[in-house]
């Protein structure tokens, strides 16, 4: 229940960016257990260049928006890291948009 609302979350956030495909994708991710477990360890969230951890918002360098989307995500993170719902990139992820939050970036 918790992953959905962080999931939720997030995708109006990626909407509120005009971020429509990200956005499409976290909401069909959203429907069973299976399609967000899916979800969450795919790399079109997690991965590099093209994922949504990556690229989502940056139309403009460091923008508000980003920001929220940026602090989405790391609570997502860290429940998907309490529930062991993780790939090798999650925890870097969470690690490096809880630093770029305390530094005000």
């Amino acid at each position: 229940m918790v992953i959905k609302k962080l999931l939720g979350r997030l995708a109006r956030e990626l909407q509120s960016c005009d971020e429509e495909n990200f956005a499409n994708a976290v909401r069909a991710a959203i429907g069973t257990p299976e399609e967000q477990t899916a979800f969450l360890m795919s790399n079109k969230l997690w991965g590099g260049p093209g994922s949504i951890a990556d690229q989502a918002g940056t139309r403009e360098e460091r923008s508000e928006g980003r920001r929220l989307i940026e602090g989405a995500l790391r609570d997502l993170g860290h429940e998907q890291l309490r529930a062991g719902i993780v790939t090798s990139r999650t925890q870097m992820w969470v690690e490096v948009f809880e630093k770029w939050a305390a530094r005000g970036i």
